[in-house]
């Protein structure tokens, strides 16, 4: 969505903000995952017939989030209001393009570093995408065709495709790469539900599901639909992809250049414009602003909000803000370890914590109050009893617990954020005023994933979540999720609740599942909602630069998904007016 100047909003800012990437960490850009990453820009799916290729399998669309920062009109599109609809693009011409965090390497089969994940994003086009209603249609894939129960999908590669050496993306290098993301120790938990993956043919890969799974083709929009060249794969140094741009160079801790691919297989559509990108590493927000109004970024991802509210008065900047689904700010807790082993103690920190505060102080008003993974203005949300701000509750709750066990002390694990270190320490006196003590433990830049995936916290500061449909969270709150069920959470009303809505097409069963899930999150409280980040997710750009939040076309004609996040778009739509 493209906001045009119209207002000024009036909040207060008190202090700087935090805002997230698309799926995950404890800095203000960070993703544990990118097995998070694919669940980012999922949504769900209804009954459909089996004996064709499908292209979408929902019929009714999920509601895009409203972005605070207009009225309640849905505008999705720059075409709405914007001037690019109404512009020809042009190729040529190189952007430089700011990214809040660092890269750390390509490797599809491990944990991929945000920054990375940023620059793959320019390099890859899944097997899966997402049309303007959020609903699946093939991308790299042809088709994608359930059995009658959904315990087997084939998926069907367009021929002639080829990755970025030349080599063919066959159904031998498609099983390959998903064998390997499959196998993974650190990235497969979301492929727990695969028993097998076999090709069939030349082009057709047959998986194997050991229960229904209705909605697979949505786990197949980002990591675990890359398909990279064969020999490639496990690869860290190295991307070689499909996508409309190949890899020229990486500099850890400064940035990567991408060029376009002369043999993209969409290049009879024009596809890419750029000729590159440069993608810049700039990981403090007053740096990314300063290079932007110096000229020497044309772009960057997850401004602040104070840089939102400037912008929206300004007409040489156009301020771009997702609308199909927003991550969630939070606090996990790790259930395993005391003090948050006692549920008392988990509750007691949600009914301290005053959501409302932390968003008209931090995020200028512009962000909702969280109860949950799942925004209200999903069609799959509804009310449950997750604790309200009642802090003499929470007084009682922490009495009761250190009489009996002891004083509540722990330590919130964040990276090196100052934005980011500011909400913990406001949280931190919330707390404190029910007599909780708490510090901070500070991590080392990019060393959010494995503190969460080694377990090594009591609980830390995350970014996550932003998946409209539920079953992209399954393994994040699934007692199988292994790994990725950051809380380490075992209960059997929440794994009810998300096996009944990925294993059922039929919408309101899955409504129910989900319904039934979201009050088992609130009755255990293994993670501390903050907000919804609608309205912070963003990008900036100078006027010049098109196709940010702009609905391109797939390959079968459906327009597509404009923007998620306000951190992922399709870079081939992407032009520069020269």
């Amino acid at each position: 969505m493209k906001l045009q100047p119209t207002r000024r909003l009036t909040a207060v800012l008190l202090a700087a903000a935090v805002v997230s990437a698309s799926c995950g960490g404890s800095d203000s850009d960070t993703e544990p995952d990118t097995t998070a990453s694919v669940e980012t820009d999922t949504v769900g799916t209804e009954a459909t017939e089996s004996t064709a290729p499908i292209e979408s399998t929902a019929t009714e669309a999920p509601s895009a989030s409203a972005a605070p920062l207009e009225n309640d009109e849905q505008i999705t599109s720059a075409g709405e209001g914007g001037d690019d609809a109404d512009l020809v693009p042009v190729a040529g011409g190189e952007i430089t393009w700011g990214l809040t965090n660092d890269g750390t390497g390509f490797d599809t089969t491990s944990p991929v570093a945000p920054g990375s994940i940023r620059v793959v994003n320019a390099m890859t086009d899944s097997l899966v995408g997402l049309n303007a209603d959020a609903e699946w249609a093939p991308l790299l894939a042809e088709s994608l065709v359930p059995n009658d129960d959904f315990t087997s999908w084939t998926i069907t590669m367009r021929p002639d495709l080829t990755f970025h050496d030349g080599e063919p993306v066959d159904a031998t290098a498609v099983a390959a790469n998903m064998q390997a993301f499959k196998d993974s120790p650190t990235a497969g938990f979301s492929f727990a539900s695969v028993e097998s993956i076999t090709a069939v043919d030349d082009l057709s890969v047959e998986l194997v599901m050991s229960s229904p799974w209705a909605a697979f083709p949505y786990a197949l929009v980002n990591q675990a639909g890359w398909m990279v060249s064969p020999s490639t794969i496990g690869q860290n140094e190295t991307f070689v992809g499909t996508g409309p741009y190949m890899l020229e160079s990486w500099t850890p801790n400064d940035g990567a250049r991408v060029v376009r691919n002369p043999n993209y297989w969409r290049a009879d559509e024009g596809l890419p414009y750029l000729d590159a990108i440069n993608f810049k590493f700039l990981v403090d927000q007053t740096v990314k602003r300063q290079a932007f109004d110096a000229g020497d970024i044309d772009g960057y991802i997850t401004p602040g909000d104070e840089d939102i509210v400037d912008f929206l008065d300004d007409d040489n900047v156009d301020v771009w803000i997702g609308t199909a689904g927003a991550n969630e700010y939070a606090i996990i807790l790790n259930t395993q370890q005391p003090p948050f082993d006692d549920v008392r103690v988990r509750r007691a920190l949600a009914h301290a914590t005053d959501r409302q505060f932390i968003i008209d102080t931090f995020r200028s008003g512009l962000t909702v109050p969280a109860d949950g993974p799942i925004n209200p203005g999903s069609k799959w949300y509804s009310e449950s009893d997750y604790p309200d701000f009642d802090p003499a509750k929470a007084a009682e709750l922490v009495a009761e617990y250190t009489a009996e066990v002891g004083p509540i002390v722990f330590e919130v694990s964040a990276e090196p954020n100052q934005a980011v270190l500011e909400v913990i320490e406001v949280l931190i006196s919330f707390w404190a005023d029910v007599g909780v003590d708490a510090t901070i433990k500070e991590i080392g830049t990019g060393q959010s994933a494995i503190t969460a995936v080694q377990d090594d916290f009591q609980a830390f500061s995350w970014f996550q979540f932003g998946s409209p449909d539920p079953d992209g969270l399954y393994q994040f709150f699934h007692t199988n999720g292994g790994l990725l069920n950051w809380s380490n959470l075992s209960s059997a009303k929440i794994d009810e609740g998300l096996d009944i809505g990925r294993q059922s097409a039929d919408v309101e069963t899955r409504k129910a599942g989900y319904a039934l899930y979201l009050e088992g999150l609130a009755e255990d409280v293994p993670i501390i909602w903050i907000d919804h980040l609608n309205g912070v997710e963003a990008a900036v750009t100078i006027p010049q630069l098109h196709g940010i939040g702009v609905s391109g076309t797939l390959p079968d004609g459906q327009p597509s998904l404009p923007m998620t996040d306000g951190s992922f778009f399709a870079w081939p739509g992407v032009w520069l007016e020269q």
